[in-house]
């Protein structure tokens, strides 16, 4: 088994003239032969450098056709991909590079230059970086390495090498927020047999499309995106970073057919063609997917309606490998991930472990063939979120339908992001689904703000649909109408897409926001 051999070479000896990555910059196009090529190059190279099966390989990079070089030679030497987050400073890329003891980084050279050069005589088991686009460092360092010269050093000709399905191919760092990041690692079975569920299941894809994602590559994005569209043997678009102007430009120049992005990112997109859609073409754009957050139903409506797509909303992970449930195609359902994927088993138990009856809220726990194989060098952390196969989510839902295969799920929050106010649990994801259906509302966060006699209050930032005016009066009136007066924010503060802290994949950070308030409370 080799996650490379199923999502390259095969296509490559099958398809070897057809488009596999198209560089959204440049607009260089890789065929699979091409691509399989480059990677077989940089396979050698990296042997020639002694990497060996279960070493770690760290990628500091955009979406870049170079990570996707990286990331499937590492794959076929049986190397561990160590990805993260490009926005990442040096202390940051100092506990990850030293927690997964990785040997080489591939890395962008402006921000290798910036941010791991300085350190780098604190990452004892960092023997080399290769640098990409550039040369961190002036060239002036023998152990940075060019990604050029490397490709064009080496043989063209690498066989994938045979691993065992429970060999490590992937290694992601979790969010932290009161701890450190937590390394997910995955196995070759894990991600391929997502990447093929993906891609044969979930997405209706086949030679003729060509797909964009706004989610960046270091992220379990990753799984949904590039890798179902290599196993499919459509092409890859890349998109550097997400900017909505771009990304509408690269659909309307290379007859992008797939999107792929969070809530946040539909969002963007949606203000920008409805400001400029003289600017763009998009007649040949028929296939859209969201994940990464709860999808607020009237969010949901606009992006059909505006685009005139077919939606599915996905629910997973990276200690799932992506996909655990999701809706299905041209048979969208609001206000719901949809149902298991094929394999994959969901229940929802109270503090206890107890499975609760259908319409019950608890913790989601999920178990199926993408659960990661360990937290890296953390028995303590996997022993207590892993459990005879089954995943503790830390989400909060229920279910409803019949048995496990056909129920559907809702999601009602995070565990730690559900506030009590006055002895009430308000889980915020329901006051922004209701929030959403004002109809001059484009997009809503709510977080729990101290209050000195309920504890907690509601708070809700909205981003106005374009053209729209309101109040805050008039908000918390139409708000107090619409739900149980306990849930109704207390306040409203208006904001626009831009001033909301986000993750790198676009996804909202309510724990910064909550600490700008709670520090505005003081």
């Amino acid at each position: 088994m080799n996650l490379s051999r199923e999502c390259i070479e095969k296509n490559a000896s099958r398809i070897p003239n057809r488009p596999a990555v198209i560089d959204g910059t440049s607009g260089v196009t890789y065929t699979y032969a091409e691509l399989n090529a480059k990677v077989n190059c940089m396979a050698n190279a990296l042997h020639s450098l002694g990497i060996r099966k279960g070493d770690r390989v760290a990628l500091y990079l955009r979406n870049v056709p170079e990570f996707i070089v990286a990331f499937l030679a590492c794959s076929k030497i049986g190397a561990i991909s160590v990805p993260f987050n490009i926005m990442l400073k040096k202390m940051e890329i100092e506990y990850i590079l030293n927690h997964s003891g990785a040997k080489i980084l591939f890395g962008m050279a402006g921000e290798t230059n910036e941010n791991v050069l300085p350190i780098w005589e604190n990452l004892p088991s960092l023997e080399k970086i290769v640098s990409v686009q550039g040369i961190a460092g002036g060239g002036s360092n023998p152990n940075v390495l060019t990604f050029g010269d490397l490709i064009s050093q080496n043989r063209s000709e690498f066989t994938a090498v045979d691993l065992d399905e429970s060999d490590g191919l992937c290694l992601l760092y979790t969010s932290g927020t009161t701890v450190k990041p937590k390394g997910a690692l995955s196995t070759h079975a894990s991600w391929l047999s997502q990447a093929a569920l993906n891609a044969s299941h979930v997405v209706p894809m086949t030679e003729e499309d060509r797909v964009l994602t706004g989610a960046p590559y270091f992220h379990v994005y990753v799984v949904f995106t590039v890798l179902p569209t290599l196993y499919a043997g459509a092409a890859v678009v890349t998109l550097q970073r997400f900017f909505p102007k771009e990304t509408l430009e690269l659909i309307t120049k290379y007859r992008g057919t797939h999107f792929m992005g969070t809530p946040t990112m539909w969002a963007y997109l949606i203000e920008e063609y409805l400001k400029n859609k003289e600017l763009y073409d998009l007649s040949s754009f028929w296939f859209g997917q969201c994940a990464g957050s709860l999808l607020p139903s009237e969010l949901a409506k606009q992006i059909e309606k505006t685009f005139g797509i077919g939606l599915v909303e996905c629910y997973g992970s990276t200690e799932t490998s992506s996909t655990v449930t999701h809706t299905r195609f041209n048979h969208f359902l609001s206000g719901t991930p949809g149902w298991p994927a094929p394999g994959w088993q969901i229940k929802i138990v109270d503090d206890g472990g107890t499975e609760l009856p259908h319409g019950e809220i608890g913790e989601l726990w999920c178990k199926g063939p993408g659960v990661i194989k360990e937290y890296w060098n953390d028995p303590e952390m996997t022993g207590a979120k892993i459990n005879d196969g089954w995943w503790k989510s830390g989400d909060l839902g229920y279910v409803k339908g019949g048995n496990h295969a056909d129920s559907l799920l809702y999601i009602v929050d995070r565990k730690d992001d559900m506030l009590v106010c006055g002895g009430y649990n308000i889980y915020p994801s329901e006051v922004e689904s209701y929030l959403t259906k004002h109809p001059k509302v484009l997009q809503a966060v709510v977080i729990g703000i101290p209050d000195k006699v309920k504890g907690e209050i509601p708070k809700a930032f909205l981003v106005l649909a374009p053209g729209q005016t309101a109040t805050e009066e008039e908000v918390m009136q139409w708000a107090k109408n619409n739900m149980a007066a306990y849930k109704a924010p207390r306040k409203v503060e208006f904001t626009t897409i831009d001033e909301l802290p986000k993750t790198a994949t676009g996804k909202i950070l309510k724990r910064e926001l909550k600490r700008i308030e709670i520090e505005k409370s003081k």
